[in-house]
């Protein structure tokens, strides 16, 4: 993809996920001190669960996030990775983000690097022991450029369906998939495959005291939640499952769709796992602004 179409299509993401935040229309994210607590689940592991912004805000029409509901409305989207901590400081990353030659490439907004964001969060490099591939989505996937040798001691987790799609299927070549692609993020992966180092997945699996992963496809062919055991109760960090948190409430996905259908039954499976205010979306501007400041662009959701 040349540069320009690159620019166009960060544009086309950021309408597609925005509106629904700036507008005051997601109130599946749990304003603080007003979300229910989930039910304990009788869990051993307490996790924390912090978003990290590392671009934006972005501005786009609330259709492209609500499934061509709401053209005539604005919102604002941002771009995050997640990192999970257990009580002992043992940290899991969720997504790479976009590494630094994308985000020079695309003059990223707001951009800081995701390293930076963890590091200013406290978490040293040795700590962080799990790396989560939600999906291969250029915004999720590019930091794999670096990911591998800034965090030596991390395994690093992907559906099969999902690697094998962006890897080896030509159909992610064409046009409506091409624009999501980033085949330097790819190449991350793809050199950790084969080795100790990488694990691709068939479905859901417990990969840690109360911490599941969860197959949910729709937005991408094998993208994968996080299911996890907080002071809230029950969370997934659902990632681009929803873009935003409104589409948990209202039934409604992205524009952004490898498979509908599936992407409802997920949206099932999603909802009896953790309460929706526990569901916490791939983009919403609300993350960062509903929920306790931990440093600058880093918020607690849990």
């Amino acid at each position: 993809m040349d540069e320009m179409d690159r620019r166009q299509f960060i544009k086309t993401l950021s309408l597609v996920l925005g509106a629904a935040a700036v507008t005051g229309t997601v109130p599946a994210l749990a304003e603080e001190g007003k979300a229910g607590k989930a039910k304990s689940s009788g869990a051993q592991e307490v996790y924390e669960v912090f978003a990290l912004r590392y671009a934006g805000p972005f501005d786009m029409k609330l259709a492209k996030a609500l499934n061509q509901t709401g053209w005539e409305e604005n919102i604002s989207i941002n771009y995050y990775i997640w990192a999970i901590r257990n009580k002992d400081g043992e940290t899991t990353l969720v997504d790479t983000g976009t590494g630094p030659t994308l985000a020079r490439e695309l003059k990223l907004k707001g951009f800081v690097p995701p390293e930076q964001l963890v590091a200013r969060l406290g978490v040293k490099r040795e700590e962080v022991t799990k790396v989560i591939m939600t999906h291969m989505h250029f915004d999720h996937v590019g930091g794999m450029e670096n990911f591998p040798q800034l965090y030596p001691n991390a395994t690093f987790y992907v559906q099969k369906s999902e690697y094998d799609f962006w890897v080896n299927n030509p159909i992610s070549r064409r046009p409506p998939f091409k624009r999501s692609r980033y085949d330097l993020g790819n190449k991350g992966l793809t050199d950790l495959a084969g080795g100790q180092r990488l694990v691709m997945l068939d479905g859901d699996r417990v990969i840690g005291p109360d911490m599941e992963l969860l197959l949910v496809p729709g937005h991408s062919p094998g993208l994968q939640g996080v299911l996890l055991n907080t002071a809230k109760g029950s969370a997934v960090v659902a990632s681009d499952s929803a873009h935003i948190a409104r589409s948990f409430r209202d039934d409604m996905p992205s524009s952004i769709i490898a498979d509908m259908v599936t992407w409802l039954k997920s949206y099932d499976k999603l909802r009896a796992r953790a309460p929706i205010e526990n569901l916490f979306p791939g983009h919403d501007a609300l993350m960062l602004s509903n929920y306790p400041k931990v440093a600058e662009n880093i918020t607690k959701l849990a």
